[in-house]
């Protein structure tokens, strides 16, 4: 059977779970038969790489495999309209407005610059660069408990975040308020292309709530102050700028984040009763 570690069983658990939901909501799906394959196939080889570990396989391989259905996953999640097609971005607004009686986004508006734009969406970027730089510190010092509790954790952030997604569909403000804006967000010079190559390699739009990034950035901060302490200076001020980004380049609403902060918390103690 191999040698099976917690993030395999995880995400294994969550590709069954993801073919059961298939299964009882196909007649809404449009392609339930592709979305089939591919979480099978990401199964198997979830299940291969199991397998593998116990039979000589690359232990690089093994140990970073489960990032992989993370990324299929998410971009196959283009079904929620067909599951969920009613957006709850009303809700999320009028959440916002009753406790800080504005909308935030619309409110940071007034203090947008194009050099705190390009600052902003570069830590936004955190998101897609700390979790390895994590990862890869614990593996490279072979410090093998901390690593699987941390990948067991950004599994877990990733994974409930999934499922907030399909229960609580939303596009975020930057659709819902486009029309109160008062600029565009300008950069200097990388901002534009940046926010347009992640518009391009967007599979959904429905991720707002809660804040994936929020939550996979605070996980990311609270190991590396366990297990990597020397990373937390530079780690926690961009970390912090990110969950800030967040709001300011119009991505997600307040509660959106205070979501993605709460699912870290419950990552971390979950963490330590699977791991």
């Amino acid at each position: 059977m191999g040698t099976w570690k917690a993030a395999d069983l995880l995400t294994a658990a969550y590709l069954l779970g993801l073919v059961a939901l298939l299964l009882l909501s196909r007649e809404r799906l449009k392609h339930p038969a592709r979305l089939l394959v591919t979480y099978l196939v990401l199964l198997a080889l979830q299940a291969a790489i199991a397998v593998g570990r116990g039979l000589g396989l690359s232990p690089f391989i093994a140990a970073f495999f489960p990032i992989v259905p993370v990324l299929a996953i998410y971009a196959s999640l283009g079904f929620i309209p067909e599951l969920n097609p009613r957006d709850r971005d009303p809700a999320l607004r009028r959440l916002d407005r009753a406790v800080f009686g504005v909308d935030p986004s619309v409110w940071m508006d007034r203090y947008a610059r194009p050099w705190i734009t390009e600052a902003m969406q570069l830590a936004y970027l955190a998101y897609y660069v700390l979790p390895f730089v994590l990862l890869g510190t614990l593996y490279r010092r072979g410090e093998e408990q901390a690593f699987d509790r941390s990948l067991v954790a950004l599994l877990l952030s990733h994974y409930l975040a999934f499922i907030g997604y399909m229960l609580v569909p939303a596009v975020g403000p930057r659709f819902l308020l486009a029309g109160q804006y008062r600029t565009g967000l300008p950069g200097l010079l990388i901002a534009g292309p940046i926010r347009a190559l992640l518009d391009a390699l967007e599979g959904i739009r429905r991720d707002v709530f809660p804040s994936g990034h929020t939550s996979a950035i605070l996980v990311t901060a609270f190991y590396a102050a366990q297990f990597t302490p020397e990373l937390v200076p530079w780690i926690l001020p961009i970390a912090g700028l990110m969950v800030l980004s967040t709001v300011y380049l119009r991505y997600h609403y307040v509660v959106d984040v205070l979501g993605g902060a709460l699912l870290a918390a419950v990552c971390v103690l979950l963490a330590r009763l699977i791991q």
